[in-house]
């Protein structure tokens, strides 16, 4: 069974600042990549929207910055910076998604998942400008070298339109920036994200347990469902941590584990303890978030 990734493009929205004027001689470099929020989580029914910005020394041109996200880890090694105007190509293996400038307009093309009620992807026209560019604050200096790279600093910030939601592909993503210089050479660097599908602790309760001094801790685990098709599906195989704590203010502790049934159900029983505060912890994965229940409370 062949499985179709669909992938999500970026368009920036509108901030107009004057560039500072720069000489030849100016090292084109991106200093880093900061992508908000860093570990984006999408429900049944919700999105999140992507902030991306840039911050570079040296770029030129309204299109001085350009990036890309989509699925994948980054290429190892990183690429280095290569002579002439053509863009770097990011060596991902999964398919990528380049702004069309090909369009008449000169506006990219991003292409729709089918929750837009489509069989098939297909191109739709992004509205907002190209790309806004911002004063960066300067870098804290490491060294004596690093304090003096203080002045021409921006950030390049991109608004995607879309948001990401339960039908992109969860897991590493990748932005690859690049900065382009007056003389036409090229820098490229990367950054990741995890994007996670949500996942819920329901029904979760404590109380005793009949004829010994322990407590009984049960409820479901619950996900969205992996190809996006299912709002919150029984999350089986899974372990749950079973968490305890004497009173209101104590720290949490490890008091025990449960693997989920096919159901999603799960259950485990804590002897040498009998009252106290409970609750259970999904830890997550790379493609599944934590979740954390509610607090459960049994009297001495």
């Amino acid at each position: 069974m062949t499985r179709r990734l669909l992938l999500v493009s970026l368009a920036a929205g509108a901030l107009t600042v004057p560039a500072p004027a720069y000489s030849a001689a100016t090292e084109l470099t991106i200093r880093e990549i900061n992508v908000r929020p860093a570990d984006p989580v999408v429900g049944a029914g919700d999105s999140v929207r992507l902030l991306v910005d840039v911050i570079v020394k040296g770029a030129r041109g309204r299109d001085g910055v350009t990036i890309k996200v989509e699925p994948g880890t980054p290429p190892k090694p990183p690429l280095a910076a290569s002579p002439g105007p053509a863009p770097v190509t990011s060596a991902v293996s999964a398919p990528q998604v380049a702004w069309d400038r090909t369009r008449p307009d000169g506006r990219p093309a991003i292409s729709m998942p089918p929750a837009e009620r489509r069989p098939e992807p297909r191109p739709i026209q992004v509205t907002t400008p190209a790309v806004a560019r911002l004063a960066a604050p300067p870098a804290p200096p490491a060294s004596p070298v690093a304090g003096r790279m203080t002045d021409g600093w921006e950030t390049w910030r991109f608004l995607p339109d879309k948001g990401l939601n339960r039908f992109y592909p969860a897991g590493t993503w990748t932005v690859t920036a690049t900065a382009k210089g007056a003389d036409g050479t090229t820098v490229t660097e990367y950054a990741s994200f995890q994007l996670r599908r949500q996942t819920r602790l329901t029904a979760v309760r404590a109380s005793r347990a009949r004829g010994a001094e322990s407590v009984r801790v049960e409820g479901s685990l619950t996900r969205v469902g992996p190809k996006g098709v299912v709002d919150y599906a029984p999350f089986a195989g899974q372990e749950v941590e079973i968490l305890w704590r004497q009173d209101s203010t104590g720290a949490w502790q490890r008091a025990g584990v449960a693997t989920t049934g096919e159901r999603g159900d799960f259950g485990a029983t804590v002897t040498g303890r009998s009252g106290g505060y409970w609750r259970a912890r999904y830890p997550g994965t790379g493609h599944y978030a934590p979740a954390l229940s509610s607090v459960q409370q049994i009297s001495q």
